[in-house]
């Protein structure tokens, strides 16, 4: 329901649906708080401005026909919170003062008090929230990008191989399965975080690195909680593949069966010299006989493809080997394939590795020609799977 007004020469506009609460002004400057009252996100001046849980503040702009993107400075991120519970407050006056001429007055009853929750959304309240969300999660580290607004349960924390040289993810992180006794008082305490903010959420994600590689005696009863908890949405999550072709189809029938709905494989690459050479659990057959069983079954997939892996030295085989591997599993539309730029970080083996090799790093427009490559190779047809791009520079939750 959107409502319309002005306060003078300022035109405003009121939005207030099942899951969120936006305020916009002058058709240049939009607020939106989820339905609990947190800021989610902030546009102004070209900038989105985006608030996660755990209370960080990413920045997004084009400039010259790039995507830019910084994180807030805490002094920034704080400024930015407290002016725009303060904008929310200054329109509640205006409301009650009788300044504001609607096109249409508002008849919601629950309009005023979505915006009297935004306006107690001060730094004050945003540092209590960051608190209360660290005693509810452990760092969630990464999630694919279709599911940045689930409800992440962190059935377990930290990866099972935790060997690949080129993530820097789950490195401080021990690999630990709760029980389900311990998933079900988490599944408690994350719905009592998030309150009415689980409206925002469409889906459960069933964290972190690996969670499907337990034995289904062990995941089968957390599935059925967040099931329990959660009702009928979805479940999704990550999977290696070397994990999943352990599995017979029997098994993910089950799984399917309590709520599995889409598994994240990181495929990296189809071409095992390169996915040994990093350390990767597991070969691309390992992947195409994960896909094919889980897609048989009605589960959908997400695969995961770096672009730059290997530099130089891999580029050809990294190419041909990762179209014949996507072609190969039967995709359609109701699967995803991402194209994720490597990053180099320091602090993880694969740089001094690829150097010790003499392997160059591909350039920017190398990596595009890379990309475009793979993209062009694939023979999926008109009922293929959305092709998109995996930016982890832009994760927020």
């Amino acid at each position: 329901m959107v409502f319309n007004g002005a306060i003078g020469q300022t035109h405003i506009s009121l939005s207030l649906k099942e899951a969120s609460f936006t305020v916009m002004f002058d058709y240049a400057e939009a607020l939106t708080y989820d339905r609990a009252g947190r800021l989610w996100s902030h546009f102004k001046a070209r900038h989105t401005f985006r608030r996660g849980l755990d209370g960080r503040m990413l920045d997004k702009w084009q400039a010259d026909g790039l995507r830019q993107r910084r994180w807030l400075s805490p002094t920034e991120a704080v400024g930015l919170i407290d002016y725009g519970a303060a904008r929310m407050r200054d329109l509640r006056d205006q409301i009650d003062a009788g300044r504001v001429a609607w096109t249409a007055r508002p008849e919601d009853a629950s309009l005023i008090p979505a915006l009297d929750q935004a306006g107690r959304f001060d730094a004050q309240e945003a540092e209590r929230d960051r608190a209360h969300f660290e005693r509810v999660y452990q760092p969630i580290s990464i999630l694919p990008p279709d599911q940045y607004l689930a409800l992440v349960l962190q059935a377990t924390t930290g990866c099972s191989f935790n060997t690949c040289t080129f993530c820097n993810f789950y490195t401080t992180a021990k690999f630990h399965a709760k029980w389900p006794e311990d998933f079900r008082k988490h599944a408690h305490e994350v719905r009592a975080f998030l309150g009415e903010s689980i409206r925002l959420r469409k889906s459960v994600f069933l964290g972190e690195a690996n969670a499907l590689t337990l034995p289904l005696r062990r995941l089968v009863p957390l599935l059925m909680i967040a099931h329990d908890e959660f009702g009928e949405k979805p479940v999704y999550a990550f999977l290696d593949a070397f994990s999943g072709a352990k599995k017979s189809i029997d098994e993910f029938r089950q799984l399917a069966a309590v709520g599995l709905k889409r598994v994240s494989i990181g495929l990296e690459s189809g071409h095992d010299p390169l996915l040994r050479f990093v350390r990767k659990p597991g070969t691309s057959r390992d992947v195409i006989d994960t896909v094919t069983q889980l897609k048989s079954i009605g589960v959908g997939v997400s695969l995961i493809v770096m672009i730059g892996l290997g530099g130089d030295r891999y580029a050809e085989g990294h190419m041909a080997d990762t179209i014949r591997a996507l072609n190969a599993m039967p995709l359609d539309r109701g699967d995803i394939i991402y194209f994720s730029e490597l990053v180099e970080h320091a602090d993880t083996p694969y740089p001094a590795l690829a150097r010790a090799e003499g392997i160059r790093p591909l350039t920017a427009d190398e990596m595009d020609a890379q990309r475009q490559s793979i993209r062009a190779g694939l023979q999926h047809g008109s009922n293929g799977p959305i092709v998109s791009r995996y930016d982890i520079h832009e994760f927020v939750y």
